[in-house]
């Protein structure tokens, strides 16, 4: 098995035509080990959520190829693509996009369920999940009841829910203060190491890209290695 777990090369996206046309990632080139943590710094505009949709299958580039777990994605049909973003690949958003109704526990699950996982083994892997978290104790609390960083605590705990090999977290921490925020980064590596999983975390948070395996960013449709 390789070590390599993404692979873009020569990644191209460009939106509109003619002399309107945008050209956002420009021959964009990057690698993601298992295990690794890369995190993406960039201003505004520059590509960051473009290039995070495209490494989640979430959009097709204009050109360049894109392989996720050895898998060339990028002549697959839509239904292929969908199913490999179900199985390989997790999503941390800024703001955790719980479903308001369900328990922290409930919310875990629910993703389990619809890959076919019995409501048994899925509640004991949420459980799990849960208290890698720190917040085992917390299972039967609706989103409403729990603290933001607790929120985004269980958004990692479903991220994680199918073992995806890949997780993509956009600004995870973007509405957490400080210490919060170094509670939620540090239960997001463990689970990155402890799954053997990689990880590109977007990020103004130059505190928190400190403390990833590595540091990139976008520069004319590049990109680049960085330090801050």
């Amino acid at each position: 098995m390789s070590d390599v777990l993404l692979d873009l090369k020569d990644v191209r996206q460009t939106y509109g035509d003619g002399q309107g046309a945008v050209h956002v990632l420009n021959g964009a080139d990057l690698t993601v080990n298992r295990g690794e943590i890369v995190a993406l710094i960039a201003p505004s505009g520059a590509g960051k959520s473009t290039l995070l949709h495209i490494c989640g299958l979430l959009e097709r580039p204009t050109g360049g190829d894109v392989d996720i777990d050895g898998e060339r994605t990028a002549k697959l049909a839509d239904r292929q693509r969908t199913l490999l973003r179900r199985h390989l690949i997790g999503y941390v958003y800024q703001f955790h996009h719980l479903l308001p109704e369900f328990s922290a526990l409930e919310n875990v699950t629910m993703p389990q369920l619809i890959a076919g996982e019995s409501q048994r083994d899925g509640d004991r892997r949420s459980r799990e999940l849960l208290d890698a978290m720190g917040i085992g104790h917390r299972t039967t609390h609706r989103p409403a009841e729990l603290s933001g960083g607790e929120q985004q605590r269980v958004a990692i705990a479903r991220a994680a829910a199918n073992r995806p090999s890949l997780i993509l977290a956009d600004e995870p921490t973007g509405n957490l203060d400080p210490a919060t925020s170094d509670t939620v980064f540090s239960a997001l590596a463990e689970l990155i190491r402890q799954q053997n999983a990689g990880c590109i975390i977007a990020t103004h948070n130059h505190d928190l890209a400190r403390k990833a395996d590595r540091i990139v960013t976008i520069t004319d449709g590049r990109i680049q290695p960085a330090t801050l």
